[in-house]
């Protein structure tokens, strides 16, 4: 029996580990083949390189720290799971030391692969300042 709380927490702990590494490889590995992740306001990314090349836009910008938490998670079935987190998110710009700070809630379809590894198929996110 699978316990989708479970499985949002460990995704939510390997994104977060990820971003705060700065690792667009690392971070591209947590995406199914035929991802797609959609930016607010921007076109959507297919697949885990375009993914990472974007992902690694922001890295070569700044240094980016988030905080990751769980908010909601609805088990399709033994799958699927569609879950809902919550991150906290600070950069700093390298070529000045500018500190942002903002917020943001990311929507994510996850699928249980052959594997038997969790990846994300389809994420979204909304920012809040």
């Amino acid at each position: 029996m699978i316990d989708a709380n479970d499985v949002l927490k460990t995704m939510c702990e390997k994104y977060q580990a990820a971003v705060n590494a700065n690792d667009s490889a690392a971070y591209a590995k947590l995406f199914a083949a035929d991802a797609i992740r959609i930016p607010p306001g921007s076109e959507p990314e297919h697949g885990p390189d375009e993914i990472l090349k974007n992902e690694q836009k922001d890295y070569d910008i700044a240094k980016w720290s988030i905080q990751s938490r769980p908010i909601d998670v609805l088990q399709i079935d033994e799958r699927w799971i569609c879950g809902i987190a919550h991150v906290d998110v600070t950069t700093v710009a390298h070529a000045d030391g500018t500190t942002n700070s903002f917020k943001a809630t990311k929507t994510w379809l996850l699928h249980r692969e052959v594997s038997g590894e969790w990846l994300i198929k389809r994420q979204m996110w909304n920012l809040k300042s």
